[in-house]
């Protein structure tokens, strides 16, 4: 079965709702500072997906580092994991960290560990 498989209703086990992520970003990436119209929102949706899970993945684990602490290793997941993405890392950091961010909403709870 596919990672990107997802059963209807269920939250895949790294606990990222991916389509909750990506119906969030749909309506709202065209508005961001970084967006490029040359560019369709399945570019952008690998690195929106990366962010959101990467910041889970730590709240996860009761460790939440700040975004600086976490972008290398993000800039490593991208060019691991970017799909069919055009996207470079330098296209993709914005929309990454804003991914990272919403995430970071989502618990207004949660302390980032520096």
């Amino acid at each position: 079965m596919s990672p990107d498989y997802q059963i209807p209703g269920r939250v895949p086990q790294d606990g990222v709702a991916r389509q909750a992520v990506s119906d969030f970003w749909r309506t709202r990436y065209t508005h961001e500072p970084y967006y490029d119209n040359t560019r369709f929102f399945d570019d952008y949706e690998p690195a929106y997906q990366i962010g959101h899970a990467a910041h889970a993945e730590n709240r996860a684990q009761a460790m939440i580092r700040a975004y600086e602490d976490v972008e290398h290793e993000l800039e490593s997941r991208w060019h691991a994991d970017h799909g069919k993405s055009r996207l470079n890392w330098e296209q993709a950091r914005n929309a990454v960290r804003r991914g990272w961010e919403e995430a970071s909403k989502l618990d207004p709870h949660v302390q980032i560990n520096r």
